[in-house]
């Protein structure tokens, strides 16, 4: 499983490993109604119907906020990397910097439904160019009926 893969054989290659695209679905949309405060808590996991997701960093509302306001972010390129002149460009830095070891992992309940699967938050590609990654927008801020045609 790689980023550079087409969407839409990401999103299916990681359903199956958590037992299909419905598990998959309930896991989204899970995410989708759980409220901020659960994800910058402590625990670091979201338990959903067929399994568990967890993160290996504590998160802080502000870099929280930053991160989903990037992943909305509609350039070219996909650089969240905002100019030097551009005065949101040191938070943005920051967060990268705070973030960049940020990685999320699915696993399922029942491990006849798959091995799971985990996914960085960021992608860094040079000291000027870092990319939301796209399982990240795919499972935090993408619509689920645009989540669901993607998948096919």
């Amino acid at each position: 499983m790689t980023t550079e893969q087409p969407l839409d054989e990401l999103l299916r290659e990681c359903a199956n490993s958590v037992g299909g695209k419905n598990f998959f679905l309930t896991l989204a949309e899970t995410i989708r109604s759980t409220r901020e405060g659960i994800l910058v808590g402590e625990k670091k996991q979201i338990n959903y119907s067929s399994g568990t997701m967890t993160w290996n960093k504590t998160l802080h509302a502000d870099n929280w906020r930053l991160l989903i306001e990037s992943a909305k972010v509609r350039t070219k390129d996909g650089n969240i990397l905002l100019p030097v002149e551009d005065k949101r460009h040191k938070n943005i830095l920051n967060m990268i910097r705070t973030l960049k070891p940020l990685t999320f992992t699915v696993k399922p309940n029942n491990s006849e439904d798959g091995e799971g699967f985990s996914f960085a938050a960021l992608e860094v590609i040079d000291e000027k160019t870092t990319r939301v990654s796209p399982l990240f927008k795919a499972m935090f801020t993408m619509p689920i009926e645009v989540l669901k045609k993607n998948m096919g």
